[in-house]
């Protein structure tokens, strides 16, 4: 859930167009004003709005209303990462861009209304990567449809075009941590003292991943809501809707690729807790090896020195110089059974070759 406090200071950083005019040809003007926005959507030809914003919350409305497009941004932004509201000519979608921040993952909002011949996508600065599909929007404009009766076909491509991309920047985030995860390994197979907290950087590794899996399954639902909840904003041509298809496989992979690193994370978790665990062991041992050493010879010298036994000093001292190092000697191999196996590189190995798949 998006809602919260409004910033007093929201405005709009970015308003940018593209789309096709009444011949087909493609159109494109940067860093306008929403005013002038409007007028382009008037004309009725396919239109791309790009916006970005500081407050989400705070500026959707006023967009909304200043372009026509009857919905309550309330309505997505209240969902939980992801939404979709299908509202007869009007169609509203929230995706969330991922993005890591503070050791861990976070998502920011990316919303997307369709209406006959206009999508309107409002996101802030995560939203990078649709600002770049922006660039090319002349070649992409190309491909589309040009007929007149072809308005949902034209949007439906362009709508797969932006959640692809979407999907792609998404997919950014699973590599950092699969580049951090590496070098956690790495130090983990090494001699070398680490002063870092590697169980704590772990950890929030595996919160960072958990968080992504959440984004992308609530993505996952999206895309399937678009393709098979036939909105009246989106084409019934089967061939087209077969192009979600390419979004569903990526999110699959996605989930796959994001579960194998929390398995692997989970691993490397457990080799630091069987490490630490291994120390402690070493320590018990170490300090009742020492424990009995002094314990022995100590209950000897009490014995020998009872007064009414009279041993020569010559007998005592080989004495208790022999019973110590045999208690030493038979408390370390007692206590060797329990000490714990250390984490081998054979198990190093087999998360580096997780980690390269």
């Amino acid at each position: 859930m998006y809602i919260g406090a409004i910033s007093p200071i929201a405005m709009l950083k970015t308003v940018s167009i593209a789309g096709l005019e009444g011949e087909g040809v493609p159109f494109k003007k940067e860093s306008i004003n929403l005013e002038e926005a409007a007028k382009v959507v008037s004309l009725g030809n396919l239109t791309w709005i790009e916006i970005v914003v500081d407050d989400i919350v705070a500026e959707t409305p006023k967009i909304l209303d200043r372009l026509g497009i009857n919905m309550e941004p309330s309505t997505l932004l209240s969902g939980y990462i992801t939404e979709y509201e299908d509202a007869g000519d009007t169609l509203g979608i929230m995706v969330p861009f991922i993005f890591t921040g503070e050791s861990r993952t976070q998502t920011s909002p990316c919303l997307i209304f369709m209406k006959k011949d206009l999508i309107l996508t409002i996101h802030d600065d995560y939203g990078g990567k649709i600002t770049k599909l922006y660039n090319y929007t002349d070649t992409l404009m190309r491909k589309l449809p040009q007929a007149p009766e072809s308005w949902a076909e034209r949007q439906t491509m362009l709508l797969f075009r932006l959640l692809d991309e979407v999907s792609e920047t998404n997919f950014s985030v699973l590599r950092s941590i699969v580049e951090r995860a590496e070098q956690v390994e790495i130090d983990l197979a090494g001699a070398r003292q680490i002063s870092r907290d590697l169980s704590l950087e772990l950890s929030n590794m595996k919160r960072s991943v958990l968080s992504f899996l959440n984004a992308v399954w609530a993505t996952h639902d999206v895309v399937r809501n678009l393709k098979y909840g036939d909105p009246d904003m989106v084409s019934d041509d089967d061939d087209i809707l077969e192009k979600f298809e390419v979004v569903l496989a990526t999110l699959d992979r996605q989930i796959q690729m994001a579960e194998n690193v929390l398995e692997v994370i989970s691993t490397g978790i457990t080799a630091i807790n069987t490490e630490s665990s291994n120390q402690l062991t070493k320590l018990i041992v170490w300090l009742t090896v020492a424990a009995t050493a002094v314990l022995v010879p100590n209950t000897l010298a009490t014995i020998f020195g009872i007064p009414d036994l009279h041993i020569s000093y010559i007998w005592v001292i080989p004495i208790l110089v022999v019973a110590t190092g045999i208690s030493v000697v038979v408390t370390y191999r007692w206590t060797k059974q329990y000490r714990v196996l250390p984490f081998g590189r054979r198990k190093l190995s087999s998360i580096r070759n997780k980690f390269r798949k």
